[in-house]
């Protein structure tokens, strides 16, 4: 069943995005009050038509350019492993299995509500150069060193 569309607060005459950046926008104007950015991201979810926000009874399709969730800050080190902390004020354990690269990009995957949902999370550019900045370089190609395991990320051409 598709989720109540006839909202009181959520209109319907307003599009709401979130960009590849991580921004969020209304009718392509940038929200900047931080309570209702980190409220959108905590009621975030998806189906088979796309990404929702839900407010209590009611729920808003909404575009989602890229990824919904993003990683804000790292904590830990590449000996100990990390921990993530994600646009929607959680946090987890770093999964150094499900990181991916493409220059420019790196994500890794969360799981996300119950029951639990695998989603792809993506790098802001703080963490995103937190992490490869233990970046390594071999006759095969880049690599990083995550708990004493190699982690190939852009093998050499």
């Amino acid at each position: 069943m598709a989720p109540n569309t006839q909202n009181q607060y959520l209109s319907d005459r307003e599009t709401i995005r979130l960009t590849r950046q991580g921004i969020w926008l209304s009718d392509g104007v940038e929200i900047d009050h931080d309570a209702t950015r980190r409220l959108f991201a905590r009621s975030l979810f998806h189906d088979e038509q796309g990404y929702w926000i839900r407010l209590g009874p009611e729920s808003k399709l909404i575009e989602v350019e890229d990824t919904a969730y993003f990683v804000t800050r790292i904590e830990g080190s590449a000996e100990s492993g990390y921990r993530i902390f994600l646009n929607d004020e959680t946090s987890e354990a770093l999964d150094s299995a499900t990181l991916r690269y493409q220059p420019g990009r790196l994500t890794c995957t969360v799981r996300r509500g119950m029951p639990p949902v695998v989603e792809e999370a993506k790098f802001l550019s703080i963490p995103y150069d937190d992490i490869l900045r233990g970046l390594e370089e071999d006759s095969r190609g880049y690599y990083l060193t995550l708990g004493g395991r190699r982690l190939d990320l852009a093998p050499k051409s």
